[in-house]
């Protein structure tokens, strides 16, 4: 019976084929595809073949009219990959250029054990895209096919051909019966999938490690004489900082940074070499704690990072602020004016500092680490305690998640 439909079918072939052809140029790349076909073919190289099929395809839809062997090529190579849907479009196609009894009765074979089915699955939905037969055929070529079917429909919805009996689509049961309508799945966005829409693009630790100079300045005009306590002089050094802490992708090029960290400083005193013996000086020292908030942007290799900074931590400093000396202004618990340049000099002091500002950072990707990336940074930045400015650069090495996992670009 099926057979005789296909015959009746064929009777109305010619209305269905086109006899346009594209230009010279797309008629001799037909030409050639279709030798190394021919040439494929012969060696069984069925995977091949379907590549080149497809190149066909491409030419076809420019005005390249395909041949009966072109066709029923394509359809063995699409038999041979399990791709029973293609194979039956293509028997179709070279039957109605010849209804041969070889791919009339290979198309009668195919519809006399496969049925339709159409599966299509919301854009949000998150869970896994699965075909499981419920109980698998015995014919080889049966299971390549829904193992074919099982591997498309991870990128794609399917509408095609399966062969008959019940499956299970991603939990949904479907009976697939040879004849009738399709039988369809419609996969809807689970309630869960719902509730978790947004996920991070990516989540890891944020690691800079490097050397760091700090030079805070001088007191700011006024502070001194409106305040009378003793300030140290503008000072420098050198020292190591260190900053943990965790960056959050919104997307794939912005996110959030948030570290805590420790930054030190140390560094000798302008008078060291000339003091008297009678004084010691001590190298002057900061020891910080410190907190930063950040927006990252990432264009592929190069990172930028900016946030607000707080710290708070203790400093020793030999030397008063000029200030002290030239307005009289300043004096020690003990009620002592400092009026002499000798005695501002050899001065110590030590006390807390508790500073706010911020930072800025900009990044090259240079290495991958697993998951992480590995890349060098520069950074700077200012705090302030309403005293004086404590400024601040970084040369560090930086530590951070990958967009794609680890994953390599291809």
């Amino acid at each position: 019976m099926i057979r005789t439909l296909l015959l009746c079918a064929l009777a109305l072939s010619p209305l269905l084929v086109g006899t346009a052809h594209a230009g010279d140029v797309e008629r001799g790349e037909h030409v050639r595809i279709s030798e190394e076909m021919r040439k494929l073919a012969s060696r069984n190289a069925w995977t091949a073949v379907e590549a080149q099929y497809q190149k066909l395809e491409a030419l076809e839809a420019k005005g390249e009219v395909l041949t009966y062997n072109e066709n029923k090529m394509g359809a063995e190579a699409a038999r041979a990959i399990g791709n029973i849907t293609g194979c039956r479009n293509r028997l179709l196609k070279a039957s109605r250029i010849e209804g041969k009894p070889e791919v009339v009765d290979w198309l009668a074979e195919i519809d006399a054990s496969y049925g339709p089915l159409k599966v299509t699955f919301d854009p949000d939905f998150a869970g896994e895209r699965t075909l499981v037969p419920t109980e698998p055929p015995f014919a080889p070529d049966q299971r390549a096919a829904i193992g074919w079917v099982a591997t498309y429909i991870t990128d794609h919805d399917f509408d095609g051909v399966l062969p008959a009996g019940e499956y299970t689509v991603s939990g949904t049961k479907v009976m697939v019966a040879v004849g009738g309508a399709p039988a369809v799945v419609k996969i809807e966005r689970r309630r869960e999938d719902k509730k978790n829409l947004f996920h991070f693009a990516y989540v890891g630790p944020r690691a800079d490690l490097g050397v760091a100079v700090l030079f805070p300045s001088e007191s700011f005009d006024g502070v001194i004489t409106e305040s009378g306590a003793l300030q140290p002089e503008a000072f420098g050094g050198a020292g190591a900082r260190l900053g943990v802490g965790l960056e959050i992708g919104l997307s794939e090029s912005f996110g959030i940074i948030g570290q805590v960290g420790y930054h030190n400083l140390f560094g000798a005193p302008v008078v060291e070499d000339s003091a008297p013996e009678e004084y010691t000086v001590n190298p002057n020292s900061v020891h910080m704690g410190y907190g930063w908030l950040a927006a990252s942007v990432r264009l592929d290799d190069l990172w930028f990072a900016a946030g607000p900074l707080w710290g708070i931590g203790v400093g020793t400093v030999t030397g008063l602020d000029p200030q002290c000396v030239s307005s009289a202004a300043c004096a020690d618990p003990e009620g002592q004016v400092f009026s002499s340049t000798a005695q501002a000099d050899y001065q110590q002091l030590s006390g807390t500092i508790m500073a706010g500002g911020g930072a800025a950072s900009v990044s090259y990707a240079v290495a991958d680490i697993g998951p992480l990336r590995g890349a060098v940074s520069l950074e700077g930045g200012a705090q302030t305690d309403l005293v004086r400015l404590y400024p601040w650069v970084q040369a560090a090495f930086t530590i951070a998640p990958s967009t794609d996992g680890g994953k390599k670009k291809k």
